[in-house]
């Protein structure tokens, strides 16, 4: 990926996020939480998020989910559990914080203090999450790992 990408907008996060390989996000990982970061900004923000955009936000959870760092559970979490925006709390799949899978996420979390977000997350079981992980892959991605979201 080019070392220098724009993040300025929604848009131009959407273009950013096709350049990420499905098979490999890992390289993009700091990039991807600052991806999602901006997107929550965006939806938390006035215009409330409305706009053909709106996927991109599920579209990076589900890359971090991939990578499957422990550490960004908190922030998943946080998206659904803490946010300002309605559709985020009723649309945004808490499953995506399981990407280390779901024993170690849970371990992880109350390890390191987030009882709270522990218990919350402790009422999904290994199916719900490999069963969501399967179809969030179909949506976002066809079977070769094109991206199926339009350009904007």
């Amino acid at each position: 990926m080019v070392e220098s990408v724009d993040l300025s907008s929604p848009a131009a996060r959407r273009e950013v996020l096709r350049m990420i390989d499905l098979a490999d996000p890992g390289p993009h990982h700091v990039l991807l939480r600052e991806i999602f970061d901006l997107e929550r900004t965006w939806r938390e923000g006035p215009d409330g998020g409305e706009s053909d955009e709106f996927e991109n936000i599920y579209l990076t959870a589900f890359l971090l989910f991939l990578i499957g760092d422990p550490t960004d559970a908190p922030r998943l979490y946080a998206a659904k559990y803490r946010t300002r925006d309605m559709d985020l709390g009723s649309g945004f799949d808490a499953q995506s914080a399981f990407g280390a899978g779901r024993s170690e996420t849970l371990r992880w979390l109350l390890e390191n203090g987030y009882t709270e977000e522990h218990e919350q997350l402790s009422q999904w079981d290994e199916d719900e999450i490999e069963r969501w992980a399967g179809y969030a892959r179909g949506y976002f991605y066809s079977p070769d790992g094109v991206l199926l979201l339009d350009p904007l």
